[in-house]
């Protein structure tokens, strides 16, 4: 248990192809430890889309973060790569790039990017509830 009644898993992994595949697995796993699994599709495609913009604009070796509180889950992806800060692309189809974010902010309650010294942070919050969890 962490701090401040958070409990945490992390994953470190190499900025490789299978990056993102390997970050889904650590969330399905993750989830249905902490009984969580209604969960598993919003943060999965979250934790893709984080993993993969970092896998493919940060270039470094990067953390999967997954924090849980009694209402909610934060996925973290924190890189190498402070001066590579994401933006958020067009929803558009006609618009190449930058549809994760996107999708991300749809299906999180929040997300952002805090810069660290060596490198920055992107996350996003689930807002859940661990007694009763949807269906």
């Amino acid at each position: 248990m962490s701090g401040d009644g958070w409990v945490e898993r992390s994953l470190d992994l190499d900025p490789h192809s299978s990056a993102p595949q390997l970050a889904r697995d650590f969330v399905v796993e993750t989830l249905s430890a902490w009984q969580l699994g209604s969960w598993e599709e919003p943060a999965v495609l979250i934790t893709s889309e984080l993993v993969t913009n970092a896998v493919r604009h940060a270039g470094t070796e990067l953390t999967v973060r997954l924090l849980k509180a009694v209402s909610e889950i934060t996925i973290e992806v924190a890189d190498g790569a402070a001066d590579r800060v994401p933006r958020v692309g067009s929803s558009e189809a006609s618009v190449p790039g930058g549809v994760g974010l996107v999708i991300v902010g749809r299906l999180a309650q929040a997300w952002g990017v805090e810069k660290r010294r060596n490198g920055k942070s992107v996350w996003a919050r689930l807002a859940v509830d661990v007694l009763s969890p949807e269906p």
